[in-house]
């Protein structure tokens, strides 16, 4: 074999299903092909074909032999340039390509031993990929992307920005608060919406079936909102949560990113320097409890395939399709816009914060980061010069809007204060934030003003305040 880069492409007959699809989530194509003792090609199988025949009960140690495509589309090195003419008039292959991807089809020599890969495209304007080029394997390979939680504050911002960048998703929500962030994805061919609770165990098997990645956002949020039934909480945040994560390990589908907080960090007002992810962890709510259980639970069950990914997001701010006004920045420019006042508790307590939209483009690195880069780790998520003081921000909302009071009381208030460090995620996933906060609470300051927000005091925007009104428990993000 001498190109290096087919390392993680090509996989022995004898080797079990396991390993053969912990070399295509390694590879990012979606495919491995099969050889013999000899090297020679035997086969092919995709992950697709792995998880169809997980759902038949079949044991994943079994030699991937057993399930292989004994008759794979090849093409002789000798004859590259008239076999793929051929390939490209054929119909039936034609019929094989996926919209917007691609055909992967080894190229054997006068042996029959695999030397490289080509790609094939239904659109004729592509340029074949050939010997070569320079493409990068390994690199995410994720084309299908469950998104639970997906019609909520972040899940709605997501939801859009993997579709502007051709990926297929599908929603799994309840809707506890309604479809206004998604409804404008309905008529989107690759948008697919399942309506369900993550309690059902029957419905998050149907929602990850045919998937590549998870994403898992769906939480009751807040520690309000948490503390209306505890043992809802528990039974949502957590149990139900690492339900998901074992679902989807036993189906293969080995990215799975999961959504928990930087409130795990608690009270760490007396920590010298900025928290990192092995840093102590102090949660003083149930909602950070119930994220730190569940970071546990699912690093737990990791193996050498399930590689679950921890996001711990900074405090989101923002506009988005599903908005919120329960979060300390959009309450604070809303307050400042309609009251011209904002009350501040304390004022010293250390928060790190990130605009929603830029939290849904960390999100996207992770689905396009490859596996091994990502997988297993935590990540804390937002940026170094984000971190403020809660008086701080209150400024900064003055500063968009002159004239607001400001009102300090001594009480604390809310016992939380933590000062986080992002410096692993911009090194590992290139991670940068886009947006300030004082153009974010501009944006907000633009939403109010345009009447696209009736009252920003109404239930729907506030989690603790639906929940309470309606008796409803099973929220999502």
């Amino acid at each position: 074999m001498k190109n290096k880069k087919l390392k993680n492409i090509l996989v022995n007959k004898n080797s079990s299903i396991k390993e053969t699809m912990r070399a295509i989530d390694k590879n990012g194509l979606g495919i491995a092909f099969i050889i013999d003792k000899q090297k020679k090609l035997f086969g092919a199988v995709t992950d697709g074909d792995i998880r169809r025949v997980v759902l038949k009960g079949i044991n994943i140690g079994k030699p991937i032999e057993q399930i292989a495509n004994k008759k794979p589309i090849f093409i002789k090195e000798k004859a590259v340039e008239k076999e793929i003419a051929k390939l490209k008039n054929n119909k039936n292959i034609k019929r094989k390509i996926p919209a917007g991807g691609s055909l992967k089809v080894p190229i054997v020599d006068e042996k029959g031993m695999v030397e490289n890969i080509i790609f094939i495209y239904a659109d004729e304007k592509k340029v074949l990929q050939n010997k070569k080029n320079k493409a990068v394997f390994g690199q995410g390979g994720v084309k299908r992307v469950l998104i639970i939680g997906g019609a909520g504050y972040l899940g709605s911002m997501l939801c859009q920005k993997l579709l502007n960048k051709g990926y297929s998703v599908r929603v799994l929500d309840n809707l506890t608060y309604g479809d206004e962030g998604i409804k404008g994805l309905y008529k989107n061919k690759k948008f697919e919406f399942l309506k369900g609770d993550i309690r059902n165990i029957s419905k998050t098997i149907e929602a990850v079936r045919g998937m590549d990645a998870v994403i898992h956002l769906a939480a009751i949020v807040g520690d309000p909102a948490c503390q209306l039934d505890p043992k809802e909480t528990i039974e949502i945040n957590y149990l139900a949560t690492k339900s998901v994560a074992e679902t989807c390990k036993f189906n293969q589908i080995n990215r799975f990113l999961f959504a928990s907080t930087c409130s795990v960090y608690g009270a760490n007002k007396d920590a010298k320097e900025r928290l990192k992810e092995n840093s102590f962890l102090k949660p003083v709510s149930l909602y950070a409890e119930t994220k730190l259980k569940s970071e546990e639970g699912i690093l737990t069950i990791r193996d050498e395939n399930f590689s679950p990914t921890i996001f711990r997001f900074a405090t989101l701010y923002g506009v988005s399709p599903r908005m919120r006004f329960d979060l300390v920045i959009n309450l604070m420019a809303a307050k400042a816009l309609i009251d011209k006042k904002i009350t501040i508790f304390g004022g010293k307590q250390w928060r790190p914060n990130l605009e929603v939209g830029d939290a849904a483009e960390a999100c996207l690195k992770w689905v396009e980061s490859s596996i091994e880069k990502s997988g297993g780790e935590i990540f804390n998520v937002g940026i170094n010069p984000q971190n403020y003081r809660i008086l701080e921000i209150g400024r900064a909302v003055k500063k968009v809007m002159p004239g607001t009071e400001i009102e300090i009381k001594k009480e604390e208030g809310d016992m939380r204060d933590y000062n986080v460090s992002f410096d692993k995620i911009s090194r590992m996933l290139n991670f940068k934030a886009k947006k300030t906060i004082e153009r974010g609470i501009s944006e907000i300051k633009k939403m109010v003003e345009s009447k696209k927000i009736k009252d920003f005091n109404e239930s729907k925007y506030n989690n603790y305040r639906f929940l309470s009104r309606t008796g409803e428990r099973h929220a999502f993000k």
